[in-house]
């Protein structure tokens, strides 16, 4: 049964324009989306017939693509609300590779306080995803088994790391990409 969550920050909690990309086209197009940005990054393709692409595929103008993939850094307001919600069933942390000030410029002292039971920053225990002892310190922090947590982040490192500890995992891609495979998760767990 799961009984614990563990959030990244950047490129979960926080979009960065490629997570912003994948959640403009949805779930059914990502794999037309690697193959445009497989095109564009190996230059076979220009950079308006990669957004006008794109729009197409998202069924949007190529203006709200550009603006998307401007923007580095802006909250994931729609999960974070989420979050607010699941924490009313589960312990939710947070653990993040960031430095000891970047937190504060991101995260409230109230959002933290609404969103997480814990919240574990890799500069402040010397040890950056995807190290083992990180991951173990933070099932410690939240009180769950490692088969009772769900790690959700954007990197396959770090998502392998966690699986090796017995971890759920989430490659995060798109709100509705987690939604669905949070509720596999959860579904599987009960059986």
């Amino acid at each position: 049964m799961i009984k614990a969550l563990i959030f990244d920050c950047f490129g979960v909690l926080y979009w960065d324009d490629l997570n912003r990309i994948y959640n403009l086209v949805g779930e059914d197009n990502f794999q037309a989306l690697n193959d445009l940005i497989h095109a564009f990054d190996h230059g076979y393709i220009a950079s308006q017939d990669f957004l006008a692409q794109i729009a197409a595929l998202a069924g949007v103008d190529a203006a709200e693509v550009a603006k998307a993939m401007q923007d580095k850094q802006s909250p994931n307001q729609a999960l974070m609300d989420r979050l607010v919600e699941l924490r009313q069933t589960y312990k939710v942390g947070l653990l993040s590779n960031m430095g000891s000030d970047t937190l504060d410029s991101v995260f409230s002292e109230q959002q933290r306080r609404d969103m997480f039971d814990d919240v574990l920053i890799s500069s402040e225990v010397g040890l950056i995803k995807p190290s083992r002892d990180l991951y173990e310190l933070a099932l410690e922090r939240l009180g769950a088994a490692a088969d009772e947590t769900v790690f959700i982040d954007d990197r396959m490192a770090n998502v392998e790391g966690a699986a090796v500890l017995g971890m759920h995992t989430i490659l995060f891609t798109s709100n509705r990409q987690f939604e669905v495979e949070f509720g596999r998760i959860v579904e599987q767990s009960r059986a």
